[in-house]
């Protein structure tokens, strides 16, 4: 090969290998989490006595795309879905509330840099509840309800690709049920969740 065609390939290779380097060195630009956990209900949600309370911890299930953002805020987005039971608010036995939505909002890195990061999230929640195991006039699909969460957890891992992220976070959405009452949805959700970069 000429003097002068190897001096360019050499030259155009470490271009492509600092700019490669430069790529991954910086933060992606798109992260996919996946939770799984326990959505246990607080306040009158849990134990009160009014139409559709009474409920019980049940399986907790999220999937949020995170996008950072500037400094050290970012924004996310995703799907929950909670099922809890609800045999002590008037469900036959193994009966249980499936309530699925969407939240959006930002979470905010309290460390940056650091193998282990702690984080906060503030956002807001939609919610409609599937009461069919709760019978009578309220079995059935609740309208679609809206609130908000609050949220804390670690970010482990570092820069990686792959990660581990558990929280815990509060959430509290009214929704109304078929049969025209209010189900004021208190509850908190501790997870974990598998996070991957892209």
């Amino acid at each position: 090969m000429p003097p002068l065609r190897s001096h360019r390939l050499a030259l155009c290779l470490a271009v492509c290998a600092l700019a490669a380097s430069r790529a991954h060195a910086q933060p992606s630009p798109l992260v996919l989490e996946v939770h799984g956990g326990v959505a246990v209900p607080t306040g009158s949600f849990a134990d009160g006595a009014s139409a559709g309370e009474g409920t019980e911890p049940g399986a907790s299930l999220s999937v949020l795309f995170a996008l950072p953002g500037s400094g050290r805020r970012g924004f996310y987005a995703g799907f929950n879905q909670h099922r809890f039971g609800c045999e002590s608010a008037g469900c036959a036995a193994g009966g249980r509330y499936v309530a699925t939505g969407f939240d959006a909002g930002l979470r905010f890195a309290l460390l940056r840099g650091h193998r282990v990061m702690p984080w906060i999230r503030l956002g807001a929640i939609t919610t409609r509840v599937e009461t069919g195991d709760l019978g009578g006039e309220n079995a059935g699909v609740s309208g679609l309800g809206f609130g908000g969460e609050v949220g804390a957890g670690l970010y482990v891992g570092g820069s990686s690709r792959v990660a581990l992220n558990p929280g815990l976070r509060y959430a509290f959405v009214d929704t109304e049920l078929p049969g025209g009452g209010t189900l004021a949805m208190r509850y908190l959700i501790a997870q974990v969740a598998v996070a991957l970069a892209f």
